[in-house]
């Protein structure tokens, strides 16, 4: 009796000894990566300010190159208008909402690593503030942008990275607790 209980608990908890799986592991590694990447690049744009419109202009400048060599080519009108549109959005991040933009970013990415570390003690919380860590780029990206200047591709983009990241770690769910 007592080797059937001990058959029957072990098909209930897959992770009887709470280790991480190998593909648990690498999903938060490489997510750890992303995020510390991101926060170190977000801290250093918000000590350095915002570009003065030479720099932007210097940045941009190899962009509108490519963008009028793609027309030349005949590339299509609504890619060349989605560049030209990442390139305003670029010019209004900077001028008018850096440091709201970069501030909503910092929290996103701290709600990244609180949820990446919670994971990595596998408790199924971490999984689910995953969840909203990844819509928090759309949700930052409808607070400061003009609706003109939101690229449904890029909303789109978003939603696929994050269900996909969900999909991965969701499925990894029976090993937290």
């Amino acid at each position: 009796m007592n080797n059937q209980q001990d058959t029957l608990i072990d098909t209930e908890n897959p992770n009887p000894e709470g280790t991480r799986p190998r593909a648990l592991n690498i999903l938060l590694i490489l997510s750890a990566v992303y995020i510390v990447m991101s926060f170190s690049a977000t801290l250093q744009a918000i000590m350095g300010g915002p570009l003065t419109q030479v720099q932007l202009e210097t940045e941009t400048a190899d962009f509108y190159g490519s963008i009028s060599e793609l027309r030349d080519q005949g590339i299509g009108q609504e890619f060349t208008d989605m560049a030209e549109t990442m390139i305003e959005t670029s010019f209004y991040i900077n001028n008018e909402v850096f440091y709201l933009y970069n501030t909503l970013r910092l929290m996103e990415l701290l709600i990244g690593a609180i949820s990446i570390v919670l994971m990595f003690q596998l408790k199924k919380v971490g999984f689910h503030i995953y969840i909203v860590y990844s819509l928090l780029p759309i949700i930052t990206t409808y607070i400061t942008l003009p609706q003109e200047l939101i690229l449904t591709a890029s909303i789109i983009v978003l939603v696929l990275i994050a269900a996909l990241f969900a999909l991965l770690y969701g499925s990894k769910l029976k090993y937290m607790k």
